[in-house]
């Protein structure tokens, strides 16, 4: 009874090795779109048109869904599964004659936990035409490229339009069809995922484009967070009509001085007031700014100086206790002063 007890354990092993293995051959290829609804590089599509994606093989649904884009920005997208392929509802209606970008992000796993590292992506537009305008560059951090870092492309009209995209894995970026005007650029790492820059927790930066026919390159330095208000450092006097006030923060560009207040006293902070006719940011370079007095300054004369409401990339505006100085006019010298 053993030995046939043994035997038939020798049969039973042998026939196991006969067959395949349990669930057939491993699956190592990762998941791809295989098509877009609008087909790419569609033109004249209506703005209620139906959007989608279709893949190659069933996919994670619930991490694929933010992996999805539109932009520019239509709202919050609302998804719709059906077997390998997905429908998608902005909650905003399209816009009239602008370039859509449907995309992918890399991530996308399908139901073997095998993941694609590919960015897929599809243009279509509700005009007659692509729109013509190119914004395109590489991002760094320091000294390392910057790898899916945020980018987004404002309007200046309306802010409600916005494009947005990521720099890849070799820190370039593009906006490859935009409508020719004026946009801010803001580049930021998200670290959060909250879609919002903030200079007070992450690197960043923002900059004023005007977009024409000729494609423009920018490539963008990510500025370190910043948590504190501007400090005046220096007072520059190179003529008589001429105070150059130089902050240790890079100014808000985009904000410009409004809102900023300048009292320029007499020899000090108890002394008559001076009159400022004019006062704008240095274009070259935004720690900067340049001030015009009504009237010349005295050779050798004490003057001081207060910048009030000078705001930072971070939002953060000075104060009189840290930028306030007194000053001598000396021509083309510059100097830290005495802060008061």
């Amino acid at each position: 009874m053993s030995g046939l007890t043994a035997g038939a354990l020798i049969l039973l092993a042998s026939c196991a090795r006969l067959g395949p293995p349990p669930g057939g051959l491993e699956d190592k290829e990762p998941p791809a779109v295989i098509s877009f609804i609008p087909a790419a590089d569609t033109t004249g599509v209506p703005l209620e048109t139906a959007i989608g994606v279709a893949f190659s093989e069933n996919v994670q649904r619930q991490s694929a869904e933010p992996l999805i884009k539109l932009s520019p920005e239509a709202g919050r997208l609302f998804f719709k599964w059906k077997d390998k392929s997905v429908g998608i509802r902005p909650a905003l209606p399209l816009r009239p004659h602008i370039t859509y970008r449907l995309s992918v992000a890399p991530g996308l796993t399908d139901m073997h936990r095998v993941q694609s590292h590919k960015t897929y992506e599809s243009y279509f537009s509700t005009g007659l035409m692509f729109s013509p305008g190119k914004i395109g560059g590489t991002v760094r951090i320091e000294d390392s490229l910057g790898i899916g870092v945020v980018l987004k492309v404002i309007a200046a009209e309306d802010t409600s339009l916005v494009f947005q995209t990521a720099s890849d894995s070799s820190g370039l970026y593009r906006f490859p069809y935009l409508p020719l005007g004026d946009y801010r650029l803001e580049a930021f790492r998200d670290l959060n995922r909250n879609g919002r820059l903030d200079f007070t927790r992450e690197e960043g930066r923002d900059t004023l484009v005007k977009l024409e026919l000729e494609p423009l390159k920018l490539d963008l330095a990510l500025l370190l967070a910043d948590t504190t208000a501007p400090l005046l450092k220096a007072v520059e006097t190179p003529d008589s009509l001429t105070i150059v006030l130089e902050f240790d923060d890079r100014c808000d560009t985009v904000r410009g001085l409004s809102g900023a207040v300048f009292t320029l006293r007499t020899p000090d902070s108890l002394g008559a007031a001076l009159e400022i006719s004019s006062a704008r940011l240095d274009s070259t370079n935004s720690r900067k700014v340049i001030l015009k007095p009504a009237a010349p300054l005295l050779l050798d004369a004490k003057y001081f100086i207060t910048a009030d409401g000078v705001v930072n990339r971070a939002g953060l505006a000075s104060t009189a206790a840290r930028a306030s100085k007194s000053f001598s006019f000396r021509p083309q010298e510059s100097r830290g002063g005495k802060r008061r």
